[in-house]
């Protein structure tokens, strides 16, 4: 008990130190966004209920979905927390991992000495989990179904086994129990039912239709699931002609056995032809082959019955990933081989020690060997693993190894974007769309970097006080980003202060109707619908700029001017522009001559004509003091013009 203790200790141990750097790397842009960061669906209570009713990114899988709000409900937005809970379910399938092979390999080899079988189990755990193709599931939190997935199937494999050993059959419901919650995670071990069949009849000696009878409540699960998943992914099934996908199913076993043997410049996004067109030597080639080992296979399974078994589960785990039924824009994925990679482990350590169980002295040459993969792979799995630390990290890496991967182009260039790399960002936009001219996405951000680097021009030229250059500008800005406020705005201050009213209104006016909240904006806005002959427009734009500026000295005077020059108005509006208007005096000191001028005003319309001569004298008093003589003289003119109220 105290070594299996300290067999679990260590394989967690292993993992945990390998993958330790996750733990400080950020949500990338690649789906975390739409799974976790922007999603308020997970939000509790109403998690519940959307995570069993949503095919969102065209999957079901509702236990996933809810770990997921468990962790943002417990940890908030903290990237920590998902990428520990990646690792810990990896470290998890590592462990069953082991569990799994001390079975397998007790009934494969038994003539191999039991510390050889549990050494080859934990060689095979540590060999899966710290492989550099696990880089993708651990340290991409969007990946988290599939660890999730293959953990509860590897747990149901375990009750399998050990009802099988029993040969208790109520003992099922564990492992039918697990299955079922498996594919609620994501629907990744499709394939294992016939995996149980296989493992049956090879290491339980049970009859194929005995085996077959076993599984099939299992295999119900599995097609049900199947046409859960079927419906999710239908929109995207006719996108990819039917000989791309034959060749790509044909020729994936053997992919992805090269990954696994040689994991060199692993992509994390190895992305779909722009225009998938197969090829029918490669896939019939590829389909020979494959045909051409389970001929052997089947021909030598008296002699090696675990090559056989082996071959088959390899290619039933990975047939659901295998390319002949698309999903995303992905042609290979590493993530793919997360299930299937178990087999390829087991069959190679099984392997090794029938070899070291024949001939004992291979034992310690066969230790060394696995010695140094387990030391190279956690050191080529570090290196590996560097690149998910941000998303602009991750997408350099995609581009560095294939520059003409115009997804990982235009991912980088919004990585680029948001991290305040315009120049840069806009670059790689260019490099996407002179890859895929149709990619509109890449098109409509770089206008928009394009609408921000004229903007910042046009702020430039009117610093320096170019208004002309700085209109221009802002026109071509609004030309590529009709949606630019600021330069529209801009735009019609400019044209403002070259006198050109007329077309400076509209453009001001559609600034304030996207949500501008500068105050000079409004200002000028309400100041030239006063002026076009629209006071109730000028009003409004006026009370609702000091609804948010509600200090701003500008906007009170001229809502107040405003109320005290249209005529017609109600008693309780002149009533306000008198308290507008003194509240304004009162904000500038007594020492603004407009503001006294329009006190003036509001007092004449209130009846207080006294008051109000006595308050333009002062005016334009203080007018003529600071040198403005003709505003003197306005005022003066006004001033004459307030008479007593007829009776």
């Amino acid at each position: 008990m105290l070594a299996r203790v300290l067999t679990v200790t260590a394989i967690a141990a292993a993992v945990a130190a390998t993958y330790w750097p996750a733990l400080g790397f950020a949500f990338v842009n690649w789906d975390d966004p739409r799974v976790i960061v922007e999603n308020t669906a997970l939000d509790f209570p109403g998690a519940w209920r959307w995570a069993f009713t949503t095919f969102h990114l065209e999957h079901y899988q509702p236990i996933s979905w809810l770990v997921w709000a468990g962790i943002k409900a417990v940890a908030g937005l903290d990237a920590a927390w998902f990428h520990a809970a990646n690792v810990a379910i990896h470290a998890l399938v590592s462990i069953l991992v082991w569990a799994v092979g001390r079975h397998v390999l007790a009934r494969a080899v038994p003539e191999a000495p039991v510390p050889w079988r549990d050494g080859a189990a934990l060689a095979a755990a540590l060999l899966y989990g710290l492989h550099p193709l696990r880089v993708e599931v651990v340290a991409w939190i969007s990946a988290l179904p599939y660890a999730l997935g293959v953990s509860l199937a590897m747990a149901s494999t375990w009750a399998w086994l050990a009802a099988s050993a029993s040969g208790a059959e109520r003992s099922l419901v564990p492992a039918a129990l697990l299955f079922a919650a498996s594919l609620a995670a994501r629907a990744v071990a499709l394939g294992l039912p016939a995996v149980f069949v296989i493992l049956d009849t090879w290491l339980h000696r049970r009859t194929l239709r005995a085996s077959v009878v076993r599984a099939l409540p299992f295999a119900g699960l599995a097609v049900a699931s199947s046409g859960v998943e079927y419906m999710a992914r239908v929109p995207g099934l006719a996108e990819i002609p039917w000989l791309y996908r034959l060749q790509a199913a044909a020729s994936a076993p053997f992919v992805y056995l090269w990954r696994t043997a040689v994991p060199v410049g692993l992509t994390p996004l190895d992305v779909l032809p722009l225009d998938p067109v197969g090829s029918a030597g490669l896939a019939a080639a590829a389909a020979i082959a494959t045909v051409g080992i389970s001929a052997a296979a089947w021909h030598w399974r008296s002699r090696w019955p675990s090559l056989a078994a082996m071959w088959v589960c390899y290619l039933t785990l990975l047939a659901p990933a295998a390319g002949l039924v698309a999903s995303g824009q992905q042609a290979t994925a590493d993530r793919y081989t997360y299930l299937p990679g178990i087999v390829v482990v087991l069959a190679a350590v099984g392997a090794g020690l029938r070899a070291a169980a024949r001939q004992r002295w291979r034992a310690r040459a066969l230790a060394t060997v696995a010695l140094v993969l387990l030391v190279s792979s956690a050191l080529v799995t570090r290196g590996t693993l560097a690149p998910w630390a941000d998303s602009v990290s991750l997408w350099t890496r995609v581009v560095t190894l294939d520059p003409a991967n115009d997804v990982g182009l235009y991912n980088l260039g919004v990585a680029l974007a948001a991290e305040g790399r315009p120049d840069e960002a806009a670059e790689r936009y260019r490099q996407a769309l002179a890859v895929n001219p149709a990619h509109a996405d890449a098109r409509t951000n770089l206008a928009r970097l394009d609408a921000v680097r004229l903007e910042r021009e046009g702020n430039d030229f009117a610093t320096r006080g170019n208004l002309a250059e700085a209109a221009a500008r802002y026109e071509q800005a609004i030309a590529l980003d009709p949606a630019r406020r600021h330069s529209r705005a801009s735009l019609g201050m400019a044209l403002a202060g070259l006198g050109q009213a007329g077309e400076a209104l509209p453009h001001l006016r559609e600034a304030f109707r996207q949500g501008e909240t500068d105050a000079a904006v409004a200002n000028a806005l309400g100041v030239l619908l006063q002026q076009a002959g629209q006071p109730r427009e000028a009003r409004t734009v006026f009370e609702r700029a000091l609804a948010v500026h509600q200090t701003d000295v500008g906007l009170a005077h001229n809502l107040a001017r405003l109320l005290t020059e249209t005529p017609g108005l109600e008693r309780t509006d002149v009533e306000l522009a008198l308290r507008i208007a003194r509240a304004v005096v009162d904000a500038t000191g007594g020492r603004d001559p407009r503001a006294l001028d329009t006190l003036a005003s509001a007092l004449a319309a209130n009846g207080l004509v006294g008051e109000a001569r006595s308050t333009s004298a002062r005016a334009a008093a203080l007018a003529e003091a600071q040198g403005d003589r003709d505003l003197a003289v306005q005022i003066t003119a006004r001033g004459r013009a307030y008479r007593d109220p007829g009776p």
